[in-house]
């Protein structure tokens, strides 16, 4: 199945009104099950640094401190998230939760692969979603300190109430359901176009089958409309 680029344009700029209709039914349809079918969720976060040293002797960092920190963030990650410090984040923050559901609305990660890492809580309520993170900062120096007998943990920025909901991303959902729409109307109509073998007029018998015209049949339409101009041309006259 070859696709012809100028008939290919020709069939979708002759269904545009198809694509324009489909495109912002789309949109729609993504804008609306966004903004009243999707449960908005805050997300709290909070920014902690990590040093490699407990206790420091010296004012001096040497590149080795700011390496090892790094090389220390994945594995205060892993602790942060294991059943021990969640089951005591729990406990602190006094709400109904278990160790996994709480896992499942956190994420922690290093900051541009710095000895930084931001803790982010997620949850439908913003106030919970700050009490949680809050709760982890009380519990993440002292089990970390705990664990690896050594580093230490400062918080950097403190967790503070989302008052904006972070996710559904309204503008982003609905210009994606927009773009989706287009692509699958365009997408249909271009394999709806290769796959019509019908033979429309004589360019096309000719282009295909290389093959001389010995004559066309008129439309009837054509026909029809030609005798019907012809009269009313005639009852003019008169």
């Amino acid at each position: 199945m070859e696709l012809d680029l100028t008939k290919t344009i020709s069939a979708l700029l002759g269904k545009i009104w198809i694509i324009i209709t489909v495109t912002m039914l789309s949109g729609i349809i993504f804008f609306v099950s966004s903004a009243f079918f999707m449960t908005p969720m805050y997300t709290s976060q909070a920014l902690l640094y990590v040093s490699n040293m407990s206790e420091r002797k010296s004012s001096i960092v040497t590149t080795g401190d700011v390496n090892v920190s790094r090389e220390l963030v994945n594995t205060f990650v892993v602790i942060l998230n294991s059943r021990t410090v969640l089951d005591k984040v729990a406990e602190q923050s006094g709400l109904d939760y278990t160790s996994t559901e709480i896992k499942n609305m956190i994420s922690a990660n290093s900051v541009s692969s710095t000895e930084v890492f931001r803790i982010s809580v997620t949850h439908s309520d913003p106030a919970e979603a700050q009490i949680i993170a809050d709760a982890i900062l009380k519990v993440a120096p002292s089990e970390v300190k705990r664990v690896m007998n050594a580093g230490a943990v400062s918080v950097i920025d403190y967790a503070t109430l989302p008052l904006a909901p972070s996710s559904p991303n309204i503008p982003r959902n609905t210009v994606l359901g927009a773009l989706l729409g287009a692509f699958l109307s365009c997408a249909v109509i271009v394999v709806m176009q290769s796959l019509d073998s019908r033979i429309k007029n004589q360019f096309i018998l000719v282009e295909n089958f290389d093959l001389p015209i010995i004559g066309v049949v008129p439309s009837f339409k054509i026909v029809e409309n030609e005798q019907a101009r012809k009269r009313r041309r005639r009852a003019k006259k008169q």
